[in-house]
């Protein structure tokens, strides 16, 4: 976690309360598990409060924020507004740079594209989920229920640790979250950063996570590897379908084309 701060003021506070306003003017708030959406509102998105809520800080905190209030910023802090907001990088570096913080490294965009072979077997999978990630978690494709229902989120995270750790809905959408998503999702972490110690991608995703995660980095503390999560058996709420479960059956692939890539099938049980 990076200790620079920068106290906000001037022009460039009023700046970041103005796009602050407009990111959370286009959020769905329908799609954000813990906040209400039948709820009639006089304007779209995310209110100030609800932002707040789901970045951890005070709705008095927060208000004073986009007001312009002098502040001093954390990179933990705008990480996790970003995430909150869905910024894409660009957005990102420029909440960093509103802030009067120096833009930190991100994971780039994932890289493709996959071959036609790999494409035509994840379609032939419907109607169960299948996706194709590489090293390091970043979805490459997807068929169709992977985005529209349980998977709404690679919308705007492409990378499924990044969102396991990094966005608070992930522990309703990812059920029993601590043990049966974050514990494995950390060992599996831990055993490519061994099997591949010159990435450096990997990790720089391990600092992203553990920096904005306190739960991680309390889990990664028990040193666990493991290689894999095929056969594990676990469960999805979607969203699109409140209170409703699914139970899968994870499968997981390599082509021998390209080890590094995984190919992941989601089989109801």
């Amino acid at each position: 976690m990076s200790d620079q701060h920068h106290r906000a003021n001037g022009s460039g506070a009023n700046d970041l309360g103005i796009f602050l306003a407009h990111w959370r003017a286009r959020m769905d708030h329908r799609r954000i598990p813990g906040i209400d959406g039948g709820r009639r509102r006089l304007k779209p998105g995310l209110t100030q409060n609800e932002t707040a809520q789901l970045a951890g800080v005070s709705s008095a905190w927060y208000r004073e924020l986009e007001s312009g209030s002098e502040r001093r910023f954390s990179d933990e802090f705008l990480h996790k507004l970003a995430g909150v907001l869905r910024l894409d990088a660009d957005e990102r570096s420029a909440l960093f740079r509103l802030a009067g913080n120096t833009p930190t490294p991100w994971l780039t965009a994932p890289q493709g594209p996959i071959g036609e072979d790999l494409r035509t077997i994840i379609d032939r999978m419907l109607p169960s989920p299948a996706y194709v990630s590489n090293l390091v978690w970043d979805v490459l494709a997807h068929n169709s229920p992977a985005e529209d229902d349980w998977f709404f989120w690679v919308g705007y995270e492409r990378n499924f640790m990044r969102f396991a750790f990094l966005y608070p809905e992930a522990r309703e959408i990812l059920v029993n979250w601590e043990k049966d998503w974050a514990a494995p999702s950390l060992a599996q972490i831990r055993f490519a950063i061994i099997a591949h110690p010159e990435s450096v991608e990997l990790q720089q995703l391990r600092d992203e996570i553990l920096d904005g995660s306190p739960e991680a980095r309390e889990l990664w503390s028990s040193q666990r590897t493991r290689a894999h999560p095929y056969g594990d058996v676990r469960r999805l709420r979607s969203p699109e379908h409140p209170g409703r479960e699914a139970e899968v059956r994870i499968t997981a692939f390599s082509p021998l084309a390209n080890c590094d890539l995984r190919l992941v099938i989601l089989l109801l049980v």
